[in-house]
């Protein structure tokens, strides 16, 4: 079942299983004012909720927002064909099988600008990642940048979380700090997300931060110069 997050938000989850490790992952769905749905990051199990999907209203567009969460991309194309597919930066290359409608920038794209803000975060040329900000719900969607799995009860997924500085607390995991080339470019696209003063943020992997994601993004990235 969806899982609902707010008046125009829900969220299909499920867990991605990568190697030995067992990963929450989480698909948002936002209906926009007219009624038209935008599907983020679906999963290769989108099939599952395609029903319940369809009952909130059509599926406008489609998007994958970073090089890494476009795995279901060719199952939700397939299940709604009416929907305009929008990938980030480089995709279109990774992922030739697909038609992509447009590339996401720094701008949003007027599908959906009147209720949202985006961001490309910089600085990151392995990730790519593009964060959404719900500007009447106050929520912020951030991808692969930051986790927050606070407790996971698949030992190998703890340790390997603990490792990767990325268990029982929400920020960027060391891997994401790793394909941190320009530092000072991810910077500047976190104080834009500051500016936005999120109060929730839906991340793709872990808990949501139902309150205070301001401050939580804040701490997040007070060690990034």
């Amino acid at each position: 079942m969806l899982r609902r997050l707010d008046q125009s938000l829900w969220a299909a989850e499920d867990t991605l299983k990568v190697g030995f490790l067992r990963f929450p992952v989480r698909s948002p769905v936002v209906r926009l004012e007219d009624g038209g749905l935008l599907l983020f990051s679906p999963l290769p199990s989108v099939e599952r909720e395609a029903d319940e999907i369809r009952a909130l209203g059509e599926v406008r567009a489609i998007v994958a927002p970073n090089l890494l969460h476009h795995l279901g991309l060719s199952p939700a194309a397939r299940l709604f064909p009416g929907a305009r597919l929008y990938g980030a930066r480089g995709l279109r290359e990774k992922r030739p099988d697909v038609t992509f409608t447009g590339v996401l920038d720094g701008a949003p794209d007027p599908l959906w600008s009147a209720e949202l803000d985006q961001a490309a975060v910089g600085g990151m040329p392995k990730l790519e990642e593009v964060v959404f900000f719900h500007r009447p719900s106050r929520t912020l969607f951030v991808w692969d940048l930051c986790f927050h799995i606070a407790q996971s009860d698949h030992l190998p997924t703890r340790l390997f979380m603990r490792l990767n500085g990325a268990y029982g607390r929400f920020g960027p995991s060391r891997i994401a700090r790793s394909m941190m080339r320009d530092r000072a470019a991810v910077r500047a696209s976190v104080e834009r997300m500051l500016a936005w003063e999120p109060e929730r943020i839906v991340v793709a992997h872990g808990d949501v931060v139902e309150r205070g994601g301001r401050a939580a993004l804040q701490g997040a990235f007070e060690r990034v110069p």
